[in-house]
């Protein structure tokens, strides 16, 4: 396995391809979720913003998503010209701007690649939250991370591009790395390999829930798998958490 600092996983390649292959995104059902506990917020800010689908879809007057790649940035600019979109890393931003409601969805926590990275995103989403505000956040279960990334190898195909993704459990406890190959079909109609390999870690609920309180949020809400009303349970594949200031 080829040696990468641990600091916050960038899409590259994948960027480029990330809406081809994830066509399956459940998008329509975060968006009910922040739309159910954004209450009258009029400023939103998305975290690991990816190619804008999120953003795009909110109805607020100020909306800003960032996110470390430069690519997916990028892409977002042109999927969704209404909003901003500018390049930063949860675990460093300082925007000096306060946000009603702030997101980050689809595991994007996930890649603050330890427990002191994570606590500093926590730290950072305070900062920027106005008063009264919320945050809504989803991680990878311990269930999730034991089965489904365990040595487990997925893969993936279109008319133009075909994908391996490997997942190697992590040295660390509830952790992964993500080997992805992917075969882009080019102009000359020749395909050309590409390599990224990503990092995530996950926690167990008691200590989201401890950092969660001792970073000063209110914990709202905690729940399993898109369903506001089921509780937090031991066989499930993400853990949702709304937080307020």
């Amino acid at each position: 396995m080829p040696v990468i600092l641990l600091e916050a996983s960038e899409y590259k390649t994948f960027a480029k391809v990330y809406d081809i292959l994830n066509y399956d995104m459940p998008y329509n059902l975060w968006l009910d979720i922040i739309n159910e506990v954004k209450g009258n917020a009029q400023s939103v800010l998305d975290i690991g913003a990816g190619t804008g689908e999120i953003l795009k879809s909110l109805k607020v007057k100020r909306k800003l998503g960032i996110d470390n790649s430069q690519e997916m940035v990028n892409i977002a600019h042109v999927n969704d010209p209404d909003s901003e979109y500018r390049v930063h890393d949860m675990v460093t931003m300082d925007l000096n701007e306060s946000f009603e409601l702030i997101t980050a969805t689809a595991d994007v926590l996930n890649y603050a690649p330890s427990e002191e990275a994570f606590t500093a995103v926590l730290k950072n989403v305070y900062n920027h939250l106005a008063e009264g505000g919320v945050f809504v956040f989803d991680v990878h279960t311990e269930h999730k991370m034991q089965n489904d990334f365990n040595f487990e190898l997925y893969s993936d195909s279109t008319e133009d591009i075909f994908y391996t993704w490997q997942t190697i459990p992590g040295e660390q406890e509830l952790s992964v790395w993500h080997e992805m190959t992917f075969f882009i079909r080019n102009s000359a109609n020749l395909y050309e390999k590409h390599e990224e390999t990503h990092y995530q870690q996950t926690y167990k609920h008691s200590e989201i829930l401890k950092i969660a309180n001792d970073t000063g949020f209110i914990i709202d809400k905690s729940f399993s798998d898109f369903d506001i009303n089921n509780v937090i349970t031991e066989v499930a594949e993400r853990n949702f958490y709304v937080l307020k200031k």
